[in-house]
């Protein structure tokens, strides 16, 4: 018992404030990869972190209530469009490191 009061103890101050609240979020095709990838990035040059995307709205959604659009030719009537063509995976990619390139200046 008291081996689990003091590992609380240790972990808590870290809880509070914030060092272990990331959001983890399961990437399940190519097309994810490059949208958390690329929106964690987006998201970090507006001084806040990723938050997760809405491919309704195609925008990557950051903590501060900011938004990123996805790039053109990735949406298609206001949601993303199938990630199995090339064409939608090439142009996240290329969005992505886009982004990763202006962070590193």
């Amino acid at each position: 018992m008291q081996l689990v009061v003091f590992a609380a103890l240790l972990i808590l101050p870290s809880f509070l404030s914030g060092e272990l609240s990331a959001t983890f979020d399961e990437v399940s095709n190519e097309c994810e990869g490059s949208i958390v990838d690329g929106g964690t990035l987006a998201c970090e040059k507006k001084g806040s972190h990723y938050s997760g995307y809405d491919l309704q709205l195609c925008i990557v959604k950051c903590a501060n209530r900011k938004k990123v659009k996805l790039p053109d030719g990735v949406c298609l009537n206001g949601k993303v469009k199938d990630c199995t063509t090339e064409d939608v995976k090439r142009e996240l990619k290329k969005w992505m490191l886009k982004i990763k390139k202006r962070s590193t200046k």
